[in-house]
């Protein structure tokens, strides 16, 4: 249940309209027509240049350049096309003999097109245009903010559904109708299975609750996502100077806290990140995400690839690579982070998906678990998956919810869980954060940058962006002092927390709002 903040491209480069998944499957481009690829030159951005030559005998002509050799100059890549000239970009090689062209910025406005400096790598421009003909395409270095950008889609209406869990030694006899049975996660005895209509599966339910060999029953019920780099400036959550009216320093006290840390030893800590996968090849997450450990539970595959973009966003405001000239800077540089795909390219996902997410980072080694995503109705089978991941010292981060209600979401209200609400600019909670009994914290939610599934930088809004910035610092304090028990981490967050509100803990604020320099000063 996350905000996106409706708008457009700073500049109106790009519309609202366009799809989150700015990759699209073409035709693949021949490996012999890549090796003749010429190098883009170096320029600034004042000058420019021009892509001078003939088309080959194809009609093709291919360029190339690796993003790091002018992120320092600016945020994008402009090229100049014309009704002679069809340009297409790539990402990487594999991308363009694979036929995945990057599509969001293809002959959008004018016949330009505009390609983020986000990746690592080598990037290709492929020009086509008539055999023999001869081409200029005038190419720029910009800068330009996040996008401001709508980002929904229809949820998939999916067959209904039961959990069923067994009680220990018992044995489940029967399926009452089920058109499919499938194990879900067999340590805690629970079998997910599928009937062809609610009627169906509300009768199925009602005999589950009266056998004796049966612990609980429950519909399998939707749950959604809650809505000196280049970028670093717009990061008004690790420092609020009073840009754009907000109040200065109502930040989590990143600046202190680098500070406070400089020269100290980092260990890697994994955070699972349990969301619509991520997106591993930007320059920013080089060497973070262990996409070997993740899942996706969507498609059932072991590559956890981002096709909806928010857990892209949210794996960047937890782990993006500092102070190396791209897009932005997350909170702790020595994150390993686990993707886990529970969401769909909407944005949507079911209590079963999740139950198997937050087994499989248990089972991989998460010391904190981030699930930016939520619904309304509480599940006896997260509990009894949650309370097995608090067992094996795991602090599991949720977001409250962005309905402006007051009462937060699930799985955020359960004990097993720091639940995690929003605040703005001046340091109020967010109209639409989610409030009332079982809120912890709050944290930055507001308009907070980071990353798509395609490079590109957002402005994103909820209390998916509020519940990173206190994984982060969470995984730092474990980075920190590997042996902190993830009760202590809870506790240090709680108290180091800036009181906002009604004296002491209340439920608008929680404990207060997330203050990293304090935090990381309390640990023993």
């Amino acid at each position: 249940m996350r905000t996106w903040i409706a708008g457009s491209l700073a500049l109106g480069l790009i519309c609202s309209t366009l799809p989150v998944n700015a990759f699209e499957k073409q035709e693949t481009i021949h490996p012999a027509t890549l090796t003749k690829a010429k190098e883009v030159p170096a320029f600034s951005k004042q000058a420019g240049s021009a892509l001078t030559g003939r088309f080959d005998s194809d009609g093709f002509a291919v360029w190339y350049f690796d993003a790091k050799d002018f992120v320092t100059k600016g945020t994008h890549f402009e090229f100049e096309l014309d009704y002679d000239t069809y340009g297409t970009m790539f990402a990487s090689k594999a991308d363009a003999e694979a036929g995945r062209v990057y599509n969001r910025y293809y002959q959008v406005t004018d016949d330009t097109l505009y390609f983020p400096l986000s990746w690592s790598g080598r990037q290709y421009l492929v020009l086509e245009g008539y055999p023999g003909d001869r081409y200029s395409v005038p190419a720029y270095i910009s800068r330009y903010e996040p996008i401001e950008e709508s980002m929904t889609a229809a949820v998939k209406a999916v067959k209904p559904a039961l959990l069923v869990q067994t009680r220990p030694g018992a044995m489940r006899a029967q399926s009452f109708g089920a058109s499919k049975v499938e194990s879900l996660v067999s340590e805690l005895r629970i079998e997910r299975l599928v009937y062809d209509s609610y009627a169906d599966a509300e009768a199925a339910k009602k005999k589950f609750e009266r056998s004796n060999s049966v612990a609980f029953a429950e519909f399998d019920a939707p749950i959604q996502a809650f809505g000196v780099d280049a970028y670093q400036k717009h990061q008004w959550s690790l420092q609020n100077t009073g840009q754009k009216k907000g109040l200065k320093g109502a930040d989590i006290g990143f600046v202190a806290m680098q500070k406070r840390i400089k020269g100290k030893k980092l260990s890697a800590t994994k955070v699972a990140v349990l969301d619509s996968g991520i997106n591993p090849t930007y320059a920013d997450f080089a060497g973070k995400v262990r996409m070997d450990l993740g899942y996706d539970f969507i498609n059932g595959d072991k590559t956890a690839w981002d096709d909806n973009g928010h857990g892209s966003h949210v794996a960047g405001i937890i782990a993006a690579g500092g102070n190396n000239t791209y897009g932005m800077t997350g909170i702790n540089p020595m994150t390993t982070l686990i993707p886990i795909k529970v969401l769909d390219e909407s944005g949507a996902g079911s209590v079963s998906g999740l139950v198997k997410g937050i087994q499989h980072a248990t089972k991989q080694g998460a010391r904190v678990i981030n699930m930016s995503l939520g619904g309304s109705s509480s599940s006896k089978s997260i509990e009894s998956a949650l309370a097995a991941a608090v067992k094996k010292n795991i602090l599991i981060v949720a977001a409250s919810g962005n309905e402006g209600r007051g009462t937060v979401a699930y799985p955020a209200r359960s004990k097993y869980v720091l639940s995690v609400g929003a605040t703005g600019r001046k340091d109020t909670k967010a109209s639409f954060s989610n409030y009332g009994t079982g809120i912890d914290l709050v944290a930055p939610g507001v308009s907070i940058p980071s990353y798509l599934a395609d490079g590109e930088l957002l402005y994103g809004s909820g209390t998916s962006m509020a519940t990173p910035h206190v994984a982060g610092v969470a995984s730092l304090m474990i980075s920190l002092k590997p042996s902190l028990k993830a009760s202590s981490v809870e506790s240090i967050l709680k108290k180091s927390a800036k009181d906002l509100g009604k004296k002491g803990y209340d439920t608008s604020y929680g404990a207060g709002r997330l203050n990293a320099d304090n935090a990381v000063k309390l640990i023993p």
